[in-house]
């Protein structure tokens, strides 16, 4: 720690300052804490550049892996998984973004075949193209360790400070700057003083913001979250990004402070980054270089998914359906999770599945039986501003607080950095066999109707808005008549045993939490009886004989249940029993089909509590592996199709729908939040060390804020390892999102225009967006940048 009195600073020195910071930041993602992780894109700051520029810049600044390794491409080249149709087609994508580039022929097909083909060693660790900090130029130079010294000092006093129970970690009322420092300077006059420091002038601060952010990207992200997403009531102390920054120039500054022929200015730049060098591949010359080969590489994979994607969903497209009416609807979150269940429920019987955002609509904070906090149950890009309160009965009050307050003092013993190691050596005699007795306990997983144990209180949301919440729900899922006797809102979580990365398991659409009270939230507003007059008044007619009913679906254990039974109609009691009956017949089927994606046996696919409650499994489940496309249309465009729980689907009338109002919600809300879910899952996957959070058999939890790896450095952000690989091979398919919409390309169009982040998605080849045949004989057609549409 250190203590600093230097004259206050310019205000226009600072505002200057915090511009630079907040351009800097844009190369780290922000870093959720555990208990709110949620996917999100970790180039998002960067995604108006485009993905070319954005990961550019990150293989600049990070070190970043952007595009699959070249030993996984090869892999694929020889099972098929890449053709030489594929080549062309995507050598031809690349002409067309580089109207220097002329047209393949066959043999330059083949080379390029050839070259992604051929013997691969282990793909390298790339380093930054430049020393990028102050440090890192003196290591150079002089061949020492001063910025690994900098990183060790600096990542173990922001997890002495944001590791929430770490007594020692002193008093934290004055922010992280005042408190490591113990003075009262503004944390931008210390970061302005140390940039004076090491002797760098005003103009490259900007940079040497940046690569400071880059050396623990981690820890940075966290303080752009702080900034950025952080609420009044964080669970977590926070850190900002100025007091990060000058907390870490100020060690970095005592650290050179004496040294000799200390650096004063940055060194000359290149003149071209290393990654962009040309290579000659078998009969290509110059002409296609080691990034084009990558990017060709990952186009020509990703047009072999999309091929086959639309092969399978053209035999079931415009085929014509019945419209039999259904025993019960049952909307399900568009999880790519939910499709295998959606799938297995709709051959037991005449069941309609719907698909909507699995928060049903319903921006809430809630305030779960016995708990005095609340947290916000909805998708991070909305703030809720009302709070539902569950009501318990005394005696479950009682009991939960029991419980909540043990776990809390638990949580308080692990919370300082190495202190699980700590704990638990001093707590192996209680907590081996409670352990154990998890990891044994046998536990039926059979769909049920049960009560929930509390009653929530809604009263915070008034008529209209509860009006207007049920019709937004309605239209944007394309249910506005023909609803069946019985509708169940389907929300869904996940259950796993000690699994620090639990919450991304969750309900991302809720926030990273289970979507139940959502679910019933919904339904309450559905089955009032004065909001049906306010629909009926808006064009929506709901039958007095069409009861809403909420539950949850657990996608590890694969359970269905349905709460406040108790409220449920007896004139609706059998076809809620017949329902149940259906869905655990589906869930049976589910298990199996999911348990040989996990390679077990099918006696253990029937039980997966076995995975749910063992302490030491590292994969409970899938999650989102192998997300791929997002599909926007009704079910029945999709009924016949096996999608192999690959594919977010979120319903879509587009007769309704005609000004595109429903369209344009969904693409900007759910289609960027399963943008966000598809480019962590991507990152993960093509570099683990930089982007994932590594093995998760060596995570170290510090408090609620994130997890090492081991007992210190930084944090670990993105995707555990075993969430996307299957022993040392990929298990994730590592692709941009496919966005498939059912509606006529001059309203897609139109939403575009109307939206600068899906002029941003589509145009800047994050995302790849197809148009539906409107009739039979017409061709997909796929959006190229600038919105040329041509045949998929």
């Amino acid at each position: 720690m250190t203590t600093t009195t230097t004259t206050a600073r310019p205000v226009a020195d600072r505002a200057r300052l915090l511009a630079e910071v907040a351009n800097a930041a844009r190369i780290v993602p922000p870093v959720w804490p555990l208990g709110q992780f949620i996917a999100v894109n970790p180039l998002q700051g960067l995604v108006d550049l485009g993905f070319e520029q954005a990961t550019a810049e990150a293989r600049k600044w990070l070190g970043a892996a952007t595009f699959p390794s070249r030993a996984h491409v090869a892999t694929a080249v020889r099972s098929g998984r890449i053709t030489a149709d594929d080549v062309a087609a995507a050598l031809a994508e690349h002409a067309a973004a580089a109207p220097d580039v002329h047209d393949a022929h066959d043999d330059e097909v083949d080379g390029v075949l050839r070259a992604l083909g051929g013997d691969t060693e282990a793909d390298a660790r790339q380093l930054p193209a430049m020393p990028r900090t102050a440090a890192e130029r003196y290591d150079a130079r002089h061949a020492t360790s001063v910025a690994a010294t900098v990183d060790e000092r600096v990542a173990a006093v922001c997890a002495a400070y944001a590791g929430s129970g770490a007594a020692w970690a002193g008093p934290t009322d004055r922010g992280f700057w005042s408190w490591w420092s113990r003075g009262d300077e503004p944390a931008a006059d210390g970061l302005l003083d140390a940039l004076d420091r090491i002797g760098l002038a005003p103009g490259d601060h900007a940079d040497e913001l940046r690569g400071q952010l880059s050396r623990l990207p981690g820890w940075a992200g966290f303080a752009r979250w702080c900034d950025e997403w952080a609420a009044g009531d964080a669970p977590v102390r926070t850190i900002s990004l100025i007091d990060y920054l000058a907390v870490r120039m100020t060690v970095e500054a005592d650290a050179l402070e004496g040294q000799p022929d200390r650096p004063l200015a940055p060194l000359p730049r290149p003149r071209r980054e290393p990654s962009y060098a040309p290579s000659e591949p078998a009969g290509l010359g110059e002409r296609v270089t080691d990034h084009a080969l990558d990017v060709i590489a990952l186009e020509a994979y990703e047009r072999n998914h999309r091929m086959r994607l639309l092969d399978e969903l053209s035999r079931s497209w415009l085929s014509t359906r019945a419209a039999n009416p259904s025993a019960a609807q049952v909307v399900f979150c568009i999880d790519t999770r939910s499709e295998v269940f959606r799938r297995h429920l709709e051959a037991v019987g005449p069941y309609q599945t719907i698909g909507f955002a699995g928060f049903f609509g319903v921006p809430l904070r809630f305030r779960p039986a016995g708990s005095d906090a609340s947290f916000a149950s909805c998708p991070v890009l909305v703030t809720p501003d009302v709070e539902v309160t569950a009501q318990p009965a005394t005696r479950a009050l009682r009991r939960k607080k029991i419980a909540a307050s043990a776990s809390a003092a638990r949580q308080q013993a692990k919370a300082a950095p190495g202190a699980a190691f700590a704990f638990a050596e001093a707590s192996g005699l209680v907590e081996g066999p409670l352990a154990a007795a998890r990891t044994f306990l046998r536990r039926r997983t059979k769909s049920a109707a049960g009560d929930a144990i509390a009653v929530l209180d809604v009263d915070g949301f008034g008529l209209e808005a509860r009006a207007a919440i049920a019709e937004t729900a309605l239209r944007t899922m394309g249910l506005t008549d023909g609803f069946a006797p019985l509708v169940v809102l389907c929300g869904h979580g996940s259950t796993s045993t000690a699994n620090p990365h639990f919450a991304s398991l969750d309900c991302g659409a809720c926030g990273g939490n289970r979507g139940g009270p959502n679910a019933r939230v919904a339904a309450t507003f559905l089955n009032d009886a004065d909001v049906r007059v306010e629909l009926a008044a808006r064009g929506i007619h709901i039958p007095d004989t069409t009861f809403f009913a909420a539950a949850e679906h657990d996608t590890t254990l694969d359970t269905v249940t349905v709460f406040d039974v108790a409220g449920v109609p007896p004139t609706h009691a059998d076809a809620l029993k017949s329902l149940l009956a259906a869905v655990e017949e589906a869930a049976e089927a589910t298990r199996l089909e999911r348990g040989g994606r996990l390679g077990v046996s099918a006696r253990d696919a029937r039980r997966p509590w076995r995975r749910a409650l063992d302490w030491a499994s590292v994969r409970p489940e899938w999650g989102l592996a192998g997300n791929a496309a997002f599909i926007v249309a009704d079910r029945n465009r999709t009924a016949g199709a096996d999608l192999e729980g690959r594919a977010f689907l979120h319903s879509y009338d587009r007769d309704a729908d005609a000004e595109g109002t429903a369209l344009e919600t969904i693409l900007t809300a759910p289609m960027v939040v399963a943008h966000w879910i598809n480019s962590q899952y991507y990152f993960s996957t093509v570099d683990p060390d930089v982007y994932g959070a590594g093995d998760k058999t060596l995570h170290n939890p510090i408090g609620a804020v994130g997890v090492l790896a081991g007992p210190s450095g930084d944090l670990r952000i993105g995707l555990p390892r075993q969430s996307v690989f299957a022993g040392d091979s990929t298990y994730h398919e590592p692709m941009r999102l496919l966005t498939v919409v059912d509606a006529p390309v001059d309203r897609i169009e139109s939403v575009i225009a109307r939206n600068a982040i899906l002029r941003h998605l589509f145009d800047g080849r994050w995302v790849t967006l197809v148009a539906a045949p409107a009739s039979v004989g017409a061709p997909w057609l796929r959006r190229r940048p600038g919105g040329e549409w041509v045949p998929a």
